[in-house]
């Protein structure tokens, strides 16, 4: 009975609100907003400026303005203003928010009620993260439409990374101890890696969240970084040749360190297809076996001996190994290049580089095989004499330099061509990444591919941005300049509250 009033007497009161509306007019009184967009980009410390048109236009109206985080069910609402029209001042941290906007017509009581997209963002909010070596050690530019930012890390750190640059990796689940609110804050970040050097980056403020020496619950025995690399809920690093592993979730426990460390007798060779997707595909030189990284083992997982064609104790070098992608997702194959021991053969491997530990131990037979086809290479390809290659993400196309120049090899009929000849007699080609953009996946006008090539010249580097048209290198649309000499770059891109980065290995 109690609910029955409770129901009726609200029912009154809207009842006398459009009875009111309909004695002032003839008919109920409706507020309509424009002139605000829908979606509201900012960055932090700009003023963000909107004057609504609210209709009728000859009313009185009582307004507000709110926000709250779009990513938090729980969030409060922030008041930032009542007046008409906004004018504030960008407080909030990086991120998606719902900005809220209240009329009410001081008459009546009715009101409307409008929400939209707010995306705060900073100048390194989009853009390419370029990781580089100089006499002063390793540091980042970036490199957006409107600007280029230079030595990332020192410039907002006051220090570089110790050593020559090794690796970068992104994740956007980091979480990062907030003493003011008491909990762990999100964050999106950047493992960057040097020979001697680790440290996390905040993605939109530079920032450095933690370094070499918060980063181990177990500490490697020499100070050598060789690797990182992301993996599909996962951050890995090869370090002082071991294996560790930092889990990556949303999701309680928040792990800020590398708690895993892989233990067995193994060298890892610095190629690898992780992608992001799945666990990452790894070669274990001391034996010359694929095998795979997973959080759950406390070893790298090899798969059962039998598997047809042997994944393990093949007897062969990897001279290369790189990734396919034929989704947003990642990688989904790949190809390794090998060279068997003591003799001038070589052969081609076509691989899964999606395999789990549950696949590798499966009783289903297809399902144990890292390998899914292996032929011999003529051994006169001018492909297995480089030291720089890519693999193309989109066909069976691997890129590679020779004589300081582009060519290209089919990896089916193994026809070689020169691509480009478009670099100075005064760069040399020391970096070459075929890398992809596929976000979001029903916005094609976004997507991109590339061949980037990195020179390095007498007064430092040059990045080429070349795209690609049915594996043909067009004129590049591109060119980054910068002090040092270029390892990685990657590009990182906030489109619609979330962060996605170019496919990479």
């Amino acid at each position: 009975m109690r609910l029955l009033y409770i129901a009726l007497f609200f029912l009154g009161l809207f009842t006398a609100c459009v009875d009111s509306s309909e004695d002032v007019y003839g008919e109920r009184l409706e507020i309509r907003v424009e002139n605000i967009d829908q979606d509201i980009r900012v960055n932090i410390g700009s003023s963000l400026n909107i004057s609504p048109k609210i209709y009728p236009e000859d009313r009185n109206y009582e307004c507000f303005w709110g926000v709250a985080n779009r990513n938090n069910q729980y969030s409060i609402i922030d008041t930032l203003s009542h007046e008409r029209d906004l004018d504030y001042l960008v407080t909030l941290n990086t991120g998606s928010y719902t900005l809220r906007f209240c009329a009410k017509d001081t008459e009546t009581g009715i009101f409307s009620y409008t929400e939209y997209n707010l995306f705060v963002e900073t100048d390194m909010s989009t853009g390419w993260w370029v990781l580089k070596s100089n006499e002063n050690g390793t540091d980042v530019d970036i490199f957006t439409d409107e600007k280029k930012i230079e030595n990332v890390v020192h410039s907002y750190n006051g220090k570089t990374l110790t050593g020559n640059a090794v690796d970068l990796a992104y994740t956007t689940n980091y979480f990062v101890f907030d003493a003011s609110t008491d909990t762990d804050v999100n964050k999106s970040v950047v493992f960057l890696g040097s020979e001697e050097d680790l440290m996390v980056v905040d993605l939109f403020t530079g920032k450095i969240l933690r370094t070499y020496e918060d980063l181990f619950y177990e500490f490697p025995a020499q100070r050598k970084i060789q690797a990182v690399f992301k993996g599909a809920s996962d951050v890995h690093l090869l370090a002082d040749g071991s294996l560790y592993t930092m889990p990556i979730s949303r999701y309680t426990p928040h792990y800020k360190q590398f708690v895993i460390k892989h233990g067995g007798d193994y060298v890892l060779s610095p190629y690898r297809v992780a992608s992001g997707w799945s666990n990452p595909m790894l070669f274990d030189e001391s034996t010359s076996s694929f095998c795979i990284a997973d959080r759950a083992a406390s070893e790298l997982v090899y798969g059962k001996p039998e598997a047809s064609p042997s994944h393990s104790n093949l007897n062969m070098e990897l001279l290369y190994m790189g990734g396919r992608t034929t989704s947003t997702n990642g990688g989904e194959n790949g190809y390794a290049l090998l060279k068997v021991k003591g003799e001038e053969k070589y052969k081609l491997a076509y691989i899964d580089a999606t395999r789990s530990t549950y696949d590798l131990n499966s009783s289903t037979a297809s399902r144990h095989c890292i390998i899914l086809d292996m032929k011999d290479i003529p051994n006169t390809l001018g492909l297995l004499k480089s030291e720089i290659r890519a693999q193309s993400q989109d066909n069976d196309i691997m890129y590679f330099v020779k004589d300081n120049q582009v060519y290209s090899c089919h990896l089916e009929t193994f026809d070689e061509r020169l691509q480009t000849t478009e670099f100075s007699a005064g760069e040399t080609i020391t970096y070459m990444e075929y890398t992809k953009f596929m976000q979001p996946y029903n916005d094609t006008s976004k997507w991109f591919n590339y061949l980037m090539v990195g020179t390095k010249t007498d007064n430092g580097y040059k990045l080429y941005f070349h795209p690609i048209q049915a594996g043909t290198l067009q004129p590049a649309v591109k060119v980054f300049e910068g002090e040092g000499e270029v390892k990685r770059a990657i590009y990182i891109g906030m489109i619609g509250g979330y962060v996605y980065p170019s496919v990479y290995f």
